[in-house]
């Protein structure tokens, strides 16, 4: 008798450590795939919060171009200074987007950058990075 539930307990501890099915590596494939998009779509998200917030900084600094004192060149330099290092990191986390993002957001950072500049005709580049971004908005969420 003790042999018998000694040998039906091995049994049973081989049928229970027995390799799983090995997983279905095409659906393992779609779903890595669907959360890598998932992530450059949120990813996406944060850029062009990035891009809209750094174009109301740049409109913000509006104030410092039309005024012709040095406090106020100062404060329009630190600020563009700032605006400079937002714009290069976006620059770099725009680089690690696939290429269909890529391809949209390269252009915009030279306005943008110019927007949030200490230049008179500042602006001009606010206005159009404006429209780039709406353009982006419309194209990546239809």
């Amino acid at each position: 008798m003790k042999l018998y539930i000694l040998l039906l307990t091995a049994v049973f501890f081989v049928a229970c450590s027995a390799a799983k099915p090995p997983a279905n590596d095409a659906a393992t494939e779609n779903k890595r795939a669907r959360n890598r998009e998932i992530a450059a779509k949120n990813e996406v998200t944060e850029i062009t919060k990035t891009f809209q917030k750094l174009e109301q900084q740049g409109r913000g600094m509006e104030i410092f171009r039309q005024a012709n004192d040095a406090a106020n060149d100062r404060e329009c330099n630190a600020a563009m200074e700032d605006a400079q290092k937002q714009t290069a990191d976006l620059e770099a986390r725009i680089k690690n987007l696939p290429e269909s993002f890529h391809a949209r957001f390269i252009p915009m950072i030279g306005d943008v950058a110019a927007c949030a500049s200490c230049a008179d005709k500042a602006m001009e580049s606010c206005k159009t990075a404006r429209a780039s971004i709406n353009q982006a908005i419309k194209e990546i969420y239809p």
